[in-house]
């Protein structure tokens, strides 16, 4: 019930009460709101005061208006730093984010000439080659690609590496976390879902896709792996800041 004598705007109320539903789970992720005609039954107030509340939801990232279906609930952005490099699953836990992982494959394959090139290998040599479903709040928002040398982690065909950390695999048979010691080379890139990325992501195709490529290096400048991390783009929003510039980018 909005209280008309309040110094607060009824406008801003009826965010707030939207907020409170949003947080309370009344009104889930992708959940469609109800038209504003209903909104001004429920409030009984003007149209203009529906739309001015919505209007700050959506510019706020809270909601997402799509032409000719409504007004939904925003999912969860995923915030990933660009500076600070973490697995998926520490940045799950950051974000306060359900992680599930599921394996589509673990094998052992001759190195590629882009593997060679990253992972200084040599003609002849192996990678291990994992795909796996990474899922937030059991929703798949992303398709990975690893590829790392055969003969430093061997051990991984071994593993079960279903809902498993990949560097808490690593450290507990090398006693040290990749998280903690090596530096990253990253490229960002824009897509659009394929049919069968569509499929693996729940998604329709032609949605809106980040490509992400990681290539980890240890402090001693060994090759770690590399990534290509296929990323629902309604999901994820990307910080960059400098420091010493004072710069902020966020990429959503």
């Amino acid at each position: 019930m909005l209280k008309h004598d309040s110094a607060i705007p009824l406008y801003q109320q009826i965010e707030n009460d939207i907020k409170e539903k949003i947080a309370s789970g009344e009104y889930q992720a992708g959940q469609m709101l109800p038209s504003e005609n209903k909104y001004c039954e429920m409030y009984k107030v003007s149209r203009v005061t529906v739309r001015n509340a919505i209007t700050d939801l959506v510019d706020e990232g809270i909601l997402i208006r799509k032409h000719g279906k409504g007004t939904f609930v925003e999912n969860q952005k995923i915030q990933n730093n660009l500076i600070k490099f973490q697995g998926f699953t520490s940045t799950c836990r950051e974000n306060n984010i359900k992680m599930q992982t599921h394996i589509l494959c673990v094998c052992r394959q001759e190195a590629s000439l882009y593997d060679i090139r990253t992972l200084d290998l040599k003609e002849g040599d192996d990678v291990i080659y994992i795909k796996r479903i990474r899922y937030a709040n059991d929703q798949p928002v992303i398709i990975e690609h690893v590829h790392l040398p055969y003969r430093q982690y061997a051990f991984l065909l071994d593993e079960d590496l279903e809902n498993r950390s990949l560097y808490a695999t690593i450290e507990q048979h090398t006693g040290a976390n990749p998280e903690n010691y090596c530096f990253v080379k990253l490229c960002l890139e824009a897509s659009a879902a394929t049919p069968e990325e569509s499929l693996f992501l729940d998604i329709p195709a032609g949605s809106p896709l980040f490509v992400l490529k990681e290539e980890v290096i240890s402090d001693t400048g060994a090759p770690i792996h590399w990534t290509k991390q296929i990323m629902s783009g309604s999901y994820f929003k990307f910080n960059l800041s400098n420091e010493v510039n004072h710069l902020s980018i966020n990429i959503d």
